[in-house]
């Protein structure tokens, strides 16, 4: 048996963490959080209290940890592509102004209606900036005069900061999603595909990352697919998940194959810290053993509260 050790602190807003397999933190209040993985990963929810919106993404951090199974090939050495970059450039290099075309082009990519209103809402705040132009009054050499033109034109640059900000932060995972980027490396076909038992576990656990990917881009759709709650009537097959922040004690337990009793101890740290903004404050605050962790780690999904 290896040596393992597990602390943690909690002051305030923030949550700190150490394990045998790095040091992962977090910090944040009421409609923010952001979490920095073990892994690299740096994870950031930004909700509006009392209106159910929330928007999840991550980012790619160092190497991540090997994955079960064959190994996906490596990448050809050389220049590394970013396809998708584009998408940040269009944003940047107009000021903000051409925000609303990235939103458009994943919107055509992904047959997504949603995407065209975001991209309407971007050109509407264009419009906006347009107008608030339009009406400052300025001087001979184009300078804001009065105070009604200094007051006009600080919240013109500011909503053009908002834009842009804005954009390009929706923008990340979006990317992601539209090139193809998200998933990873394809996974080669398993040497023991070919029994149907083992070919239903692995669709199971394709499943199960679809998923994943789902609640991470729009938490709200998922908990309408009632992605991770097996206690819940639904139709979508997510493959086995378990949502660790909202599941009763006996729907994990059942999902992860552990004790009753464990799960009764994750249960009561989610009610301790009010949810988990990450896997490895599930395994310290509930003393969740190494070989325990990854099978719960294979089945959990964290939606935000």
């Amino acid at each position: 048996m290896g040596f393992s050790s597990r602390k943690s602190f909690k002051a305030g807003p923030f949550r700190v963490t150490a394990s045998k397999s790095g040091l992962s933190y977090s910090a944040g209040m009421q409609g923010v959080r952001v979490t920095r993985r073990t892994d690299g990963r740096v994870q950031t929810t930004v909700s509006v209290p009392g209106t159910g919106l929330r928007h999840t993404t991550t980012t790619d951090g160092g190497p991540q940890p090997a994955a079960a199974g064959p190994t996906p090939a490596a990448a050809p050495s050389g220049r590394r592509r970013r396809p998708g970059a584009w998408y940040f450039l269009v944003v940047l290099l107009s000021a903000g102004v051409l925000s609303a075309v990235p939103f458009a082009h994943a919107a055509a990519r992904l047959q997504r209606k949603s995407l065209l209103v975001r991209a309407g809402c971007y050109a509407a705040a264009v419009v906006a900036f347009g107008a608030l132009s339009s009406l400052t009054p300025k001087d001979a050499k184009g300078q804001a005069v009065g105070a009604a033109g200094n007051l006009l034109s600080g919240l013109s640059f500011l909503l053009l900061i908002a834009v842009i900000a804005t954009a390009c932060y929706q923008l990340v995972p979006l990317r992601r999603e539209v090139f193809g980027l998200a998933a990873g490396a394809a996974r080669p076909d398993h040497p023991a595909a070919a029994d149907p038992v083992v070919a239903a576990r692995l669709a199971a656990r394709a499943r199960r990352d679809e998923a994943r990917l789902l609640a991470q881009n729009d938490s709200v759709l998922a908990r309408d697919l009632h992605i991770g709650r097996p206690d819940l009537a639904g139709d979508y097959d997510d493959g086995g998940l378990i949502d660790l922040n909202h599941a009763p004690a006996r729907a994990i337990a059942e999902a992860c194959s552990i004790e009753p009793a464990l799960a009764e101890r994750i249960v009561a740290a989610r009610q301790e810290l009010g949810s988990f903004s990450s896997l490895d404050e599930v395994f310290v605050f509930a003393r969740v053993e190494d070989g325990t962790a990854a099978l719960i780690r294979e089945y959990a999904v964290l939606l935000p509260r």
